[in-house]
């Protein structure tokens, strides 16, 4: 009895296949299952994307903290080299300026001490006048 039971199954299941409603069933199968597929992509190819440009910004910010290291290791370098070159500098500029060699050029060019010392005395400078020039009286008044 069971085994009947199958066949009237597969006998009903025969019939439909060529039928208009067979037919709609079967479209109707095949379009889920091409959803189905085409969902599965773009969950794949989404997962991909966001994986991908995660990956592209921790390379751009690895870069970037790479970059600046390479920046401050130049710079320390520069400043290094630059102190050097402003100590080497001052030295030049103290040996120039150094008293025994000044008296020795001053006297290479027939300088001497003066025996007198002048001092000159500077009168401060005259004061502005202020105000309007046609209105005198009342410039001093405004003051």
């Amino acid at each position: 009895m069971i085994a009947y039971t199958v066949q009237v199954e597969a006998d009903a299941a025969r019939s439909r296949a060529g039928s208009r409603a067979g037919q709609a069933a079967a479209q109707i199968r095949r379009n889920r299952a091409a959803r189905a597929r085409q969902r599965t992509l773009r969950l794949v190819l989404g997962g991909l994307a966001v994986a991908t440009v995660a990956l592209l910004g921790y390379l751009w910010l690895m870069a970037a903290t790479y970059r600046l290291s390479y920046d401050l290791q130049h710079l320390n370098k520069t400043g290094i080299a630059l102190r050097e070159q402003s100590a080497r500098l001052e030295d030049r500029i103290a040996q120039l300026e150094s008293r025994d060699r000044l008296a020795a050029i001053a006297e290479q060019l027939g300088m001497r001490e003066p025996r007198m010392w002048a001092v000159a005395t500077v009168p401060p400078p005259a004061e502005k006048p202020h105000g309007l020039a046609f209105l005198p009286f009342t410039s001093n008044w405004l003051r």
